[in-house]
């Protein structure tokens, strides 16, 4: 999969292009997909500032509000199934969550990149069954990572 990295310089992080790799790699394991899937395929993932991703998260989901992390999926026609989508994460809002959960910055942007993605993979949290299965996956690709489960 070639993974496009979008202002990640300028997130404070120092997750590598590799990292990002092994984690969407384990996300399509531990998400039942199989790599072969991926090979040809593209994602975006891009930082973007709290007005910003404010700006989009009313434009799309009409909630005026910013967020942590929005998964914007394609058209696979229009893009002859080659394009997955883009992720858009807000580190000021990861920082902040991070720092409100005692949780690890790197740590909690990884979860993030994993959330974002899993919602490109048709997953989703709206019903209580559904939010179960994706915190479930989302619990074990964190544990494969070294990282305690973010819900506890």
């Amino acid at each position: 999969m070639k993974v496009f990295l979008n202002s990640f310089e300028n997130s404070s992080s120092s997750i590598t292009k590799n990292q990002v790799a092994t984690i969407l790699n384990k996300t399509i394991e531990e998400a039942g997909f199989k790599q072969e899937e991926f090979t040809d395929k593209e994602l975006s993932i891009s930082c973007v500032s709290e007005k910003e991703i404010k700006l989009l998260n009313k434009k799309y989901r009409g909630k005026d509000e910013a967020t942590n992390v929005l998964s914007f999926g394609v058209d696979e026609l229009l893009t002859k199934n080659l394009v997955i989508g883009d992720i858009v994460l807000c580190i000021e809002i990861i920082k902040k969550e991070a720092k409100e959960y005692s949780k690890d910055f790197e740590n909690r942007l990884k979860h993030m990149i994993i959330h974002g993605f899993l919602h490109l993979l048709n997953f989703n949290h709206e019903a209580k069954h559904e939010r179960i299965k994706m915190e479930k996956i989302e619990i074990s690709i964190l544990k494969n990572l070294g990282i305690k489960n973010p819900y506890a």
